[in-house]
């Protein structure tokens, strides 16, 4: 199996993983940021950006991501404890 195929055989693993998990809806930047979130204690929009994967988006376009996802309640803006200026950003379990 050629590199290419094994390419695409992950990627529609994660499509199937995406689906499974009621994400299919999500931009692939909104997908992103939610993984970036469920996966890092701290996470504000700052942090988002400074990551090297993000590097090729823009700041408007992480917080569009942000903001679709708050507005679907999908993540949560809390604000920081240590630094008032700051919105910590979680994933919203739902019950």
């Amino acid at each position: 199996m050629s590199t290419l195929q094994k390419l695409f055989q992950l990627r529609k693993a994660l499509d199937e993983y995406e689906h499974e998990l009621g994400m299919s809806h999500l931009s692939e930047v909104e997908k992103a940021v939610l993984s970036y979130i469920t996966h890092n204690a701290t996470s504000t929009i700052t942090a988002i950006k400074n990551d090297p994967y993000f590097e090729k988006y823009s700041l408007s376009t992480i917080k569009r991501a942000v903001g679709a996802l708050l507005g679907q309640e999908i993540i949560r803006s809390d604000q920081s404890m240590e630094d008032k200026r700051a919105m910590n950003l979680s994933y919203a379990v739902k019950n």
